[in-house]
């Protein structure tokens, strides 16, 4: 059987009143999924549980009724969730957007808060942000107090050490003199 893929839609907030309404926030991309859908699912100690949508009204922070949660003691423990929907239960063109926009994610994203440790510098700095320009990813940081970029591409990098946090460099002379 092929495995369930959820997708974070949005989050539950507080309660709301005392007949176990919640308030609820759903990402605008999402909205037209989440109201064309009877059922949500509500991360639970790490399992998506499925409710039925008895009721929703407002705009932007909606306030949600859940069928079977009639009290504001059962919506309590019900705030501050993760919203989700099925992947199956998205409108497809919603889909071929996410999917696009996990293409977009940068490659070298990850690498924030990692140290670039130059083959012949040492360690330079930590990087402050992986910044997104159009000829490619650069390492954003600070070296001997001046704000520096670094191109990340796989002709500098030699090596990377996820479990040391550290990007190991062969910098072109002069580039951190710039």
């Amino acid at each position: 059987m092929a495995d369930i893929q959820y997708i974070n839609i949005g989050y539950t907030k507080k309660t709301h009143g005392i007949g176990g309404e919640l308030k609820l926030v759903v990402e605008e991309r999402f909205l037209e999924d989440f109201l064309k859908n009877e059922r949500i699912f509500l991360d639970v100690k790490g399992a998506k549980v499925p409710y039925f949508v008895a009721n929703v009204r407002g705009k932007g922070e909606m306030i949600l009724k859940l069928e079977e949660v009639d009290n504001r003691e059962a919506a309590f423990a019900l705030q501050s969730r993760e919203v989700f929907l099925r992947e199956q239960d998205l409108i497809p063109e919603h889909l071929r957007e996410l999917e696009i926009e996990e293409e977009e994610a940068l490659e070298y994203e990850h690498l924030t808060g990692f140290m670039i440790v130059d083959k012949t510098a040492g360690e330079v700095g930590l990087i402050g942000e992986v910044l997104d320009m159009p000829q490619q990813e650069m390492a954003f940081l600070q070296y001997k107090g001046r704000d520096v970029l670094i191109p990340l591409n796989g002709q500098m990098i030699t090596s990377i050490d996820e479990k040391g946090k550290k990007v190991f460099m062969d910098l072109p002379e002069g580039l951190l003199e710039v």
